[in-house]
């Protein structure tokens, strides 16, 4: 039978179509990933933008920098503000869990250990920078940092965190 006789068939093709037009140009707000699923980043990269993936929990702030919070939202204020950057939030976290789910589909594909945990990728797809495990390792919250601190409205006298922070410790 046409798609067109099963109006179920016509909205997950409409859904699907949303989220890949989603994947391939910037929205107003940043792109979330929910529910701590696994996904492919691929999939979320936007030709000739940098894409900043923030890993993230409800359970853990997004940025240990005091002077972000003046931003309100910091990742949207990113977002938002720059027109060359796209933000893609990951939930770490799956609905039943009440702590930070280290056991989540995309906690294990990627490895986490902490959070916020940043990957960045460049306008023509290239990895830029990403946090990993080791204290001493964490040139994705560097480098999101780092674009969070030249942002309009970022409190004025903050302008760095200290050492340990951006390290993760």
């Amino acid at each position: 039978m046409p798609a067109s006789t099963h109006p179920q068939a016509l909205v997950l093709i409409f859904f699907s179509f949303a989220a890949m037009l989603a994947a391939t140009e910037k929205t107003a707000d940043p792109v979330a990933i929910p529910n701590g699923e696994a996904f492919s980043i691929k999939d979320y990269l936007v030709p000739g933008k940098t894409v900043v993936f923030s890993f993230l929990s409800s359970y853990s702030p997004p940025c240990p920098c005091e002077a972000c919070e003046s931003l309100g939202d910091p990742l949207k204020a990113l977002h938002q503000s720059r027109e060359d950057v796209v933000v893609v939030e990951v939930d770490i976290n799956r609905d039943d869990v009440t702590k930070i789910d280290w056991g989540s589909p995309v906690a294990q594909q990627f490895g986490l250990r902490r959070v916020p945990h940043f990957i960045v990728y460049g306008p023509e797809g290239e990895l830029l920078a990403k946090d990993d495990d080791r204290v001493d390792a964490a040139e994705g919250r560097s480098m999101v940092h780092d674009m969070l601190v030249a942002l309009p409205g970022h409190a004025e006298g903050h302008a760095s965190m200290k050492a340990d922070e951006r390290r993760g410790g």
